[in-house]
């Protein structure tokens, strides 16, 4: 198994995390600090519509949309079975009521929908997942010896009271017993702080968030895929450091600081692969590539041979450039969190064989992703389609806006650029540049002017230097030029 090596840093006030294996970033999360994903998140909500027809429920959580909550979200057991029609009615929910809800699933990044709830929330633990108000016991799939797995699920059903559910995660048969009576018991804890903060709070209060991201990422990836642990603050080693003392002894890892005048993810190689991101084109390793389109609908992937010509015959040309895609999409899908249904247009072959094999390749690649990925056979016109499910926040909508020039399209966000721009000047600077220019749009101007954050982190990196940004009518919103040469007379002093 590759061996998976982590990022952390957090300035301006964004945070990031970068999982790679074998130097290929597998997994990215962007998001502002203060104000995290807000998967996990309780809140008071309000009952606004019941929709009978639907089964479900708008609750009003405070965001800028109701959220969505179906009637199996309500209760575990919710509904009554109806003999004549064969179907159920909504429990008894009215307008006004007012409920504790957690967030399930973000809003989708493109359309006008909302999150969606559940009304019977669980609390993750580095062991344990917590359900005070389901029933059940369940294992990590992960966890595949059958002994093992009936030996955690007799001690799960020792552990919780009758009304409870518990789930062992991954790392649950690494601790003593002792450890999963301390997590479940503050896990309870934090439910009951939960329900008496309910009775005074407002609607749209926030009763409970996640976990900041390196400890939320820390707490979901298996310890012993990891070889190293990178961080860019003495305050996030020492955070990061804490949880690695969790662990035992034997799947401890260094928690490395990186502590150069260059950019983390600039200086490791990781910054041209995060920004593939944020174009709909893919490059394959064989010149062949991927254009990703993503509507309310669907995720639309088509593949395309591009450069590569092959060295044998058409069939073998095709097949090779499916399979490398198979396993890129795979990838792609993970970084993007993409969700929902997606449709793969590979290019036509003529053998079945190949048909099935790119089915199962594409199969294969997906098993490695932690949501729940369903495919389907492909079609007789070699379309595949499969489903994902998005559960992680959505880095995308930070780093990219919608193009003013063409409708639908996506460029990315001033913010995201300017992050580049604090990159590209750190290793002018460590080149022993002291008299920057950054050439850019008006626009982006006007928001390194306003970023009062970003400036105060470039006098701190940038001690000794000045800065002048020059600002072009003429460039499109995502243009920028960083170097070192003459300051012409309409440039503004930033540094």
């Amino acid at each position: 198994m590759a061996k998976k090596t982590l990022y952390f840093d957090s300035y301006c006030g964004y945070s990031f995390s970068v999982i790679t294996e074998n130097g290929k970033v597998t997994e990215f999360n962007f998001e502002k600090s203060e104000r995290a994903s807000i998967i996990g998140n309780i809140y008071k909500g309000r009952v606004e519509t019941v929709l009978q027809g639907m089964r479900a429920a708008f609750v009003n959580c405070g965001l800028e949309r109701n959220c969505y909550l179906s009637a199996d979200d309500i209760f575990p057991d919710a509904g009554k079975y109806d003999g004549e029609n064969g179907q159920t009615e909504m429990p008894e929910l009215k307008e006004g009521d007012e409920i504790i809800v957690q967030v399930v699933k973000p809003p989708p990044p493109v359309g006008k929908k909302g999150a969606k709830v559940t009304a019977h929330p669980s609390f993750v633990g580095n062991f344990l997942i917590y359900m005070p108000l389901t029933p059940f016991v369940g294992v990590s799939r992960k966890i595949a010896d059958e002994e093992l797995r009936k030996n955690l699920i007799y001690s799960a059903g020792r552990l919780k009271s009758q009304n409870e559910g518990l789930i062992f995660r991954t790392a649950a048969p690494y601790a003593k017993r002792n450890k999963l009576e301390l997590e479940l018991g503050y896990l309870r804890n934090m439910y009951t702080g939960i329900v008496k903060a309910f009775e005074s709070a407002k609607v749209g209060d926030l009763l409970y968030t996640d976990l900041e991201l390196c400890m939320r990422v820390m707490r979901d990836t298996l310890i012993y895929d990891v070889e190293k642990i990178y961080v860019g603050s003495p305050k996030l080693k020492d955070t990061v450091s804490r949880l690695i003392e969790l662990y035992p002894p034997a799947h401890r890892r260094p928690v490395l600081l990186h502590d150069s005048p260059r950019d983390m993810l600039e200086e490791n190689g990781l910054s041209s692969q995060i920004d593939e991101i944020t174009s709909p084109r893919v490059n394959l390793d064989n010149g062949g590539y991927l254009i990703i389109e993503s509507t309310e609908a669907l995720t639309v992937i088509d593949v395309n041979t591009g450069k590569f010509t092959g060295e044998y015959n058409l069939e073998q040309t095709v097949y090779y450039t499916n399979v490398l895609a198979a396993r890129e999409i795979a990838r792609q899908v993970k970084l993007r969190n993409i969700g929902g249904i997606v449709v793969v247009d590979f290019i036509d072959m003529t053998a079945a064989a190949h048909n099935k094999s790119i089915v199962q390749e594409l199969e294969r690649a997906l098993k490695k992703d932690g949501s729940k990925c369903s495919v389907a056979p492909m079609s007789e016109f070699g379309l595949v389609e499969f489903t994902r499910k998005r559960t992680a926040s959505d880095s995308l909508s930070l780093m990219t806006v919608p193009c003013r020039n063409c409708r639908g399209g996506k460029i990315k966000s001033p913010r995201y650029i300017l992050m580049e721009l604090r990159a590209r000047l750190m290793s002018l600077y460590a080149d022993g540049a002291r008299k920057l220019r950054a050439d850019m749009s008006a626009a982006l101007h006007a928001e390194l002017e306003g970023w009062k954050e970003l400036k105060e982190e470039l006098k701190k990196l940038l001690p000794e230097a000045e800065l002048y940004s020059v600002p072009h009518r003429s460039f499109h919103d995502e243009q920028l030029y960083c170097n070192t040469g003459e300051i012409p007379h309409n440039a503004v002093k930033i540094l």
